[in-house]
């Protein structure tokens, strides 16, 4: 990959494909964190991403969901986790474990919800606090299809994003408004990253989590095993 490709925004990026899950002969794996207050649509936008279809009922995440994608970006296989951590105080326990080796984060934010977007840098300090070596950031303004019940204009989310120096995209998960998008760029622009910083990511993958569902939460906030295998 030419280094110029870095220099390509969101418009423009190379084409990614989407492979089988199961394909083992990767050259990088990435682990990615959705954050953000409850319902504010995490993750509507990753099962969008992930299966092709929003949740039929809207329940808020116990403790942390995940998923893995494989994709291919100009003969490069990587493989992203995506952790989709829940929104509430009661489970930030439990959410801040899976921060320490994420590669980036994702920050969502309703645009219909001004509290959603005012309580943006309670959780970017949160993760920042607990992962010193986030390479790549996102903020996303989800719900842009309910444009009449706006509460946070684009530019308040362009403008807090380049502050932060945080890519910025609003999407929708009920009408498929940039949800490739988020996840292909992102990757795209940590393999550009890591291509020219290889000692960087190796040092990365010395710390691993642990099985994917080693940790879940039921409704009562009793944490208990339940182990189911993941070998991605």
């Amino acid at each position: 990959m030419e280094n110029n490709e870095e220099e390509k925004d969101e418009n423009s990026y190379p084409k990614i494909t989407r492979l089988n899950e199961f394909q083992s002969n990767h050259k990088y794996i990435f682990r990615l964190c959705l954050l953000g207050d409850s319902f504010v649509g995490k993750t509507s936008i990753l099962t969008k991403y992930s299966d092709g279809e929003i949740p039929k009922k809207y329940n808020s995440t116990i403790g942390v969901d995940f998923k893995v994608i494989t994709l291919e970006l100009n003969d490069i296989i990587t493989k992203i986790h995506i952790w989709d951590t829940a929104g509430q105080e009661r489970f930030k326990s439990i959410t801040v474990n899976y921060f320490k080796n994420s590669h980036g984060f994702i920050f969502v934010y309703d645009i219909t919800n001004r509290e959603s977007f005012e309580n943006l840098n309670n959780w970017i300090d949160l993760a920042f606090q607990n992962n010193q070596n986030h390479f790549i950031n996102f903020l996303i303004g989800n719900k842009c299809d309910l444009e009449n019940d706006r509460k946070v204009s684009i530019e308040e989310g362009k403008n807090f994003a380049e502050k932060k120096k945080f890519i910025f995209l609003e999407t929708s998960a009920k009408d498929n408004i940039n949800i490739n998008k988020v996840f292909e760029f992102f990757t795209y622009k940590l393999i550009c990253y890591f291509q020219k910083n290889e000692s960087k990511y190796e040092s990365t993958q010395g710390e691993r989590l642990t099985e994917a569902n080693d940790i879940s939460i039921d409704e009562d906030n009793n944490e208990k095993n339940n182990k189911t295998g993941c070998k991605c």
